[in-house]
């Protein structure tokens, strides 16, 4: 009997875990094609003059060692994992939980407890209803968005620290998800482990993936674009296939015919609707959910930092105080190879509430160095890269996730515009590969 053919569709951190999952199980020819000419997507990193500069995401695994990423990349392989310990992979946990620059002051916390004294005792004995209020699930009845409701237990003060987290995450305010979202956001995070960041920094874990995809005779090609999706009987040589799939090499007008079993996407669910053939029916209203989601944007700096800062943590400080700037993080504290030897790498990140992106970022730096006071004095601006509208195409907001089901038998979705409920960045990601995976399979 000939091998089912699997073909993941992007090469970003979802379609390589999935690829990783498939390929493992030796049942299935996997191969992956890419449209950039690195794979990755918006979890790697390109090198600027020593410093590893990541593409999107800021070298940071939020709920460290407990959450689903890390269940999945290091987990046992008999319990669902890839352990891709194996392949040199490796969380380092940051040397703080949490920090904050408030009215110029900073502080830091060990734990997840260590940032109570911060606030008032009356939010202390609050904080247990909201972190015990069911939430698995969204709820059915969602009057409230998520800082309405917060509102009721806690204070201003505590909600500005967590919604800056929030911001510098997810580019998202509490207002501007349900509440069901920010309360299971919110336990997650306190039930985690500390965040982590990758050793050598978000490509450490590409190409672990990478190198376990090859040893499973898994196949990565790189400038490959997706030209159609049709069903399998419209070329000679797919028919004994479920999908003929048309390839062209990026910059080419040429394109040839592949066939394959099963698909699982990570280009976004528009750019699926895009080349899937009329021959496969998706229902109305999914295609509405699809077109009216918009995903949100946002701002990062990437900084070069002197040795000598007087401010030494690998943690996430918020920056509660600020209007756009959620927060920032200082990797190297952590992963000294991620800057030069004797320097820093600092990655900030806020949201963008005004489709302006050149009139935000000049916002965004005069809020940095004015909330920062010893950023003009040790660090000088590496670069600034920004993402909106739906650029990069596979995202969604919290909270507004797309199916990853759209009723095609044999095509299921992976990536951010899939996320699990409530879990966040690459964690959401990594929540729904394992479904998926089985699925397909």
């Amino acid at each position: 009997m000939e091998q089912q053919k699997a073909l993941i569709i992007g090469a970003g951190i979802g379609g390589l875990l999935s690829a990783a999952k498939l390929a493992q199980r030796k049942n299935m020819e996997v191969e992956v094609l890419e449209r950039m000419s690195f794979a990755g997507g918006r979890f790697t990193q390109h090198e600027h003059d020593g410093y590893q500069i990541p593409t999107g995401a800021v070298h940071m695994i939020p709920h460290g060692r407990k959450g689903p990423f890390a269940n999945l990349i290091l987990g046992k392989k008999n319990r669902g994992g890839l352990e891709l310990g194996n392949q040199g992979v490796e969380l380092l946990p940051t040397n703080h939980f949490a920090c904050q620059i408030k009215n110029g002051e900073f502080r830091s916390a060990k734990s997840k407890f260590g940032i109570l004294p911060w606030f008032s005792k009356k939010d202390s004995i609050n904080l247990i209803h909201v972190l015990s209020k069911r939430a698995n699930e969204p709820w059915i009845n969602e009057k409230e968005d998520g800082r309405t409701w917060l509102k009721r237990y806690l204070s201003e003060e505590f909600i500005d620290f967590l919604e800056s987290f929030s911001n510098f995450a997810i580019s998202l305010k509490f207002d501007q998800m349900p509440a069901s979202t920010v309360v299971k956001i919110l336990q997650n995070s306190f039930w985690s482990d500390r965040p982590s960041i990758p050793k050598g920094g978000c490509k450490g874990i590409i190409d672990g993936l990478r190198k376990d995809l090859r040893e499973n005779g898994a196949k990565v090609k790189l400038s490959q674009e997706i030209t159609d999706i049709l069903p399998g009987s419209s070329e000679e040589e797919t028919k004994h296939n479920r999908f003929c799939v048309g390839v062209r090499r990026r910059g080419r007008e040429e394109k040839t015919w592949i066939g394959t079993d099963s698909i699982i996407h990570n280009g976004g669910h528009q750019n699926l609707l895009k080349v899937l053939s009329n021959d496969f029916e998706i229902s109305t209203n999914i295609k509405n959910q699809i077109r009216n989601t918009q995903a949100v944007g946002g701002i990062g700096f990437c900084f070069a930092l002197d040795e000598k800062i007087p401010v030494r943590s690998s943690g996430v400080t918020m920056l509660p105080d600020l209007e756009r700037v959620g927060g920032y993080v200082i990797p190297t504290f952590t992963e000294p190879s991620l800057a030069p030897e004797g320097k820093h790498l600092m990655i900030t990140h806020q949201f963008v509430p005004d489709a302006s992106i050149k009139s935000e970022i000049n916002k965004g730096r005069d809020e940095l160095y004015e909330a920062i006071p010893w950023l003009s004095d040790y660090g000088k601006e590496i670069c600034v890269h920004s993402y909106h509208r739906n650029w990069p195409c596979n995202r969604a907001p919290q909270g507004a996730e797309l199916p990853m089901d759209v009723g095609i038998e044999g095509i299921r979705l992976v990536g951010d515009g899939v996320k699990g409920h409530g879990w966040m960045m690459v964690e959401g990601i990594a929540s729904n590969i394992p479904s998926v995976v089985n699925q397909i399979r």
